[in-house]
């Protein structure tokens, strides 16, 4: 028999027999390797919208009640459910793991993490300093990371007293790295000899490879990133706005077509609407096309309105951040804090609560938010011409040249996206 060009290879295929003899029910898709990209899931026929595609049951998930309680009682109460995961594939009894060996030779390996995930990036490049962090050689000063994954960026000053505010979207590396951090410390407490390069592994996998879980009869967490199990075969899927649909139950997980697919089609499955950046930071990879790409203003935006005054107005009407643009224009919370540029105090206040016009210019906004995002398209022009003159001029940069040039390529798209806002902005 013919081996199909999208064959995954021998320890995807012994998975995959150990998946459906443990009771994962998959009709019509099977792990594929797609040139270029990796592995992902493929239809072997044609399927029909609404078909049940893939059923997991909770048998063969790994979750925290999996965990053997002598194991977990070990460790601080206030341990991240990440974190223990994450510790019970690095200490947890070789008997108990041995189940999973199958599945854990599927999983990609820490080299393609070290690829594909800004939080194991070089100094160089602007990655954070771990314990088996290359030494710190850098001739540039220049950030190369995205402002939304490092926080920093090389022509906006560095923010001062802004207030802490939730930023889902944003500061990602430094969110990363606390918990990333924590886990560390806390599984060091009850292993001290535990291999960062194993551990930091591990917590990887958990991070991109998760499914938000809550059991029948618990609550759900108030850190909705404690509710969350792995699913084997499942965690092939990759993420496109075309996904299936997905529920759980008690039983399991169950993923249903949304429309149909011809025999050989890719099948995908959401990861939530996301930017690229964020899909970056967190799973190693951005999309080509991304209805849900976004760019954010905020420190753009709080560098024009220094006004303490003002920025209190800002956050007492809870309009204080998260400023984000698409390629179609402007959220509705950039146009606020576009107007209290100019707008007194009482007009503005009667503009956001009342939706009056009374002193409001439009074409004073729009030339506002145009400023904010020339601003942030100065950034992208700054920060490619430094990159690639790094690329040419820097062995540390020009050794990670993969890196640098899958940077570049976010960072046109950056540039691409500002461009077609500044064209769709009118208020």
């Amino acid at each position: 028999m013919t081996t199909p060009d999208w064959w995954p290879g021998e320890e995807h295929a012994a998975f995959t027999d150990w998946a459906l003899s443990h009771g994962v029910v998959a009709n019509g898709v099977t792990p594929a390797r797609f040139p270029g990209r990796g592995l992902g899931m493929i239809a072997t026929r044609g399927i029909k919208k609404g078909e049940a595609l893939l059923e997991v049951p909770t048998s063969v998930m790994l979750r925290a009640s999996d965990i053997p309680s002598s194991f977990k009682e070990q460790f601080p109460e206030d341990i991240a459910v990440h974190a223990l995961l994450s510790a019970f594939l690095t200490h947890g009894s070789p008997e108990l793991l041995s189940r999973y060996d199958l599945w854990r030779k599927a999983w990609p390996s820490r080299q393609d993490f070290e690829e594909s995930m800004p939080i194991l990036w070089p100094r160089a490049l602007g990655g954070p300093q771990w314990p088996d962090s290359e030494k710190d050689t850098r001739t540039t000063t220049t950030n190369f990371l995205l402002p939304a994954i490092s926080g920093h960026w090389n022509t906006i000053p560095k923010k001062q007293n802004q207030k802490q505010y939730e930023t889902y979207h944003q500061n990602l590396l430094s969110q990363q790295e606390t918990k990333l951090r924590k886990a560390w410390r806390d599984v060091l407490c009850v292993f001290p000899e535990t291999d960062w390069k194993t551990f930091s592994y591990h917590w990887l996998i958990i991070n991109t490879r998760s499914f938000y879980w809550v059991g029948a009869e618990e609550d759900p967490p108030e850190d909705r990133n404690d509710a969350m199990a792995l699913l084997p075969f499942a965690d092939y899927f990759n993420h496109s706005d075309a996904a299936c649909d997905v529920h759980f139950s008690e039983e399991g997980y169950v993923f249903r077509a949304t429309k149909a697919y011809k025999a050989g089609e890719e099948v995908f499955i959401s990861y939530g609407t996301h930017p690229n950046d964020f899909l970056l930071a967190e799973y190693g990879f951005f999309l080509d096309e991304n209805s849900s790409d976004a760019i954010y203003l905020d420190d753009i935006v709080f560098q024009d309105i220094k006004n303490h005054e003002k920025q209190e107005q800002l956050w007492m009407n809870q309009y204080y951040g998260n400023y984000h643009v698409t390629r179609h224009g402007v959220c509705y919370r950039t146009e606020v804090a576009a107007c209290l540029t100019y707008m007194n105090e009482e007009d503005w206040q009667n503009h956001v609560l009342e939706g009056s016009s009374q002193g409001l210019d439009e074409a004073t906004s729009e030339g506002t938010i145009k400023t904010w995002i020339r601003a942030y398209r100065n950034e992208v022009d700054t920060t490619m011409a430094a990159l690639r003159t790094a690329i040419d001029t820097s062995p540390e940069v020009r050794e990670h040249r993969q890196k640098a040039e899958m940077l570049l390529r976010r960072w046109a798209q950056i540039g691409d996206l500002c461009d077609r806002a500044l064209e769709a902005v009118a208020i």
